[in-house]
């Protein structure tokens, strides 16, 4: 998970970063918290009870096959369901962290129902050459261009898939997420290429620009991130105008600063200018640990990073369900649904599904919607109108033409009705009382 760096130091100067690196990974060895590996049984036979590969245990429909690409070890499931969006499929690149694989992630990360659900290809791949040390992610300091250190190898994985017209994955649906040195790498990566990527997920990751050294204190601040994060990107900057993050950890987290993914978040934030922020509770979402807080940032335009604090997680991939594994945990949020829902529900890059936000025409042009500006029904019309109620997010009831958003609030066409914060975690219901015309809450 967390390297050290090239240079070496003389006896009398302290230990080198590549010492400090094993140490920690050895740490991670005998840590608490690292629950049982998951078990991959042999060719024949994945679907004995038990087993975690073949997608039998975790009720997957797809397969899970291993390939060579981009000089990494890759563990790819492709579902056997459609594309949820018709532009084509997601892909979303999953990173392990360090004293893990990519089986480990693959067999226990709990994606095969996500992704049977949205039809969405799961690349897990391996660090080149075994990672830097124990399998971590060459993530740290500032030294860092789209081919060199382990971002050529993801880039160069992204490129490999899309090329595959059999996978049908469209290139404006392709995430990359990851735990702890795969959550500093997903950083590093996703800065160096956001018009690669549409959104990223940080796992309990280090900041950009931080070494090995530094993983159990903040040891950086949010304009140096920023500045770090912007220069990565150089050319391809205006393509943050269209990317998303999720960062997500566990206030029990011993061994990466927890302060970290709060910093992540205030880092993509400032640099996607989402300057409103919302809370949101964790109750409604699956998962076996539904305990915590969230922090919602948006723009003008919505929802644009989801920070999520899940009380009693330690170091973890939240997993939420399935065997549990090595630095992967059950006692969680499922954390594969919510970031893959987050990311299709505030995808800027694709066309919102039938409508969109509507002509935000019928807000302010003197009848309210009621038809004939003065019929005296108060925007209930025609008696024989048969009324119906929809019950969904603020920000699905503006995307399918009930309602509308202005400065972060949400409301309904016709009535005018405050909704509330327009985000995809405040639920309404809206009742068309006449055709066009929206009012919160049931039928009359």
């Amino acid at each position: 998970m967390l390297p050290g760096n090239d240079s070496q130091t003389f006896p009398g100067h302290g230990p080198t970063p590549y010492v400090a690196a094993l140490l920690f990974a050895l740490f991670l060895v005998f840590a608490p918290g690292g629950q049982v590996q998951a078990i991959e049984c042999p060719p024949g036979f994945e679907t004995l009870p038990g087993c975690t590969n073949g997608g039998g245990a975790a009720g997957g429909t797809g397969n899970w096959s291993q390939e060579t690409i981009a000089g990494m070890n890759v563990r790819i499931y492709t579902p056997n369901t459609a594309p949820a969006h018709p532009a084509g499929r997601a892909l979303m690149v999953n990173l392990h962290g360090c004293v893990q694989t990519n089986t480990d992630l693959a067999n226990a990360g709990n994606w095969e129902a996500t992704a049977d659900e949205y039809g969405m290809i799961v690349a897990v791949p391996g660090a080149p050459n075994g990672g830097v040390l124990l399998g971590c992610w060459d993530y740290y300091d500032s030294n860092h261009t789209r081919s060199n250190r382990h971002n050529g190898n993801l880039l160069g994985l992204v490129d490999n898939l899309l090329g595959r017209s059999d996978l049908e994955i469209d290139a404006d649906q392709v995430y990359l997420s990851g735990l702890s040195s795969g959550g500093g790498q997903t950083m590093v990566t996703g800065c160096l290429a956001p018009d690669v990527f549409a959104g990223i997920g940080i796992n309990a990751g280090p900041t950009v620009g931080t070494s090995s050294g530094e993983i159990s204190y903040v040891a950086t601040t949010e304009t140096a991130g920023r500045n770090t994060c912007l220069s990565f990107a150089g050319s391809a900057s205006n393509d943050f105008d269209t990317q998303i993050t999720s960062v997500i950890y566990g206030n029990d987290d011993s061994i990466v600063a927890p302060g970290y993914n709060t910093l992540n978040a205030a880092i993509m934030a400032g640099i996607y200018g989402a300057t409103d922020s919302s809370s949101f509770s964790l109750s409604g979402l699956e998962g076996n640990n539904t305990s915590g807080s969230g922090t919602l940032y948006s723009d003008a335009d919505g929802p644009r990073v989801s920070l999520i604090d899940n009380s009693g997680m330690g170091h973890n991939w939240p997993a939420g369900g399935g065997p549990g594994g090595s630095y992967i945990t059950t006692n969680s949020i499922n954390y594969p649904a919510y970031i893959t829902a987050f990311f299709f529900e505030n995808n800027r890059r694709i066309d919102a599904d039938d409508g969109g936000n509507g002509d935000d025409g019928d807000n302010g042009d003197g009848d309210n919607g009621n038809g004939d500006d003065g019929n005296g029904d108060d925007g209930n019309g025609d008696d024989d109108f048969p009324c119906s109620e929809t019950t969904a997010s603020t920000y699905a009831h503006t995307q399918e033409g009930r309602a509308y958003h202005q400065g972060g609030i949400a409301y309904a066409n016709g009535s005018d009705d405050d909704l509330g914060l327009w985000n995809t975690f405040n639920t309404v219901t809206l009742a068309e009382t006449d055709e066009g015309h929206f009012q919160l809450g049931s039928c009359p």
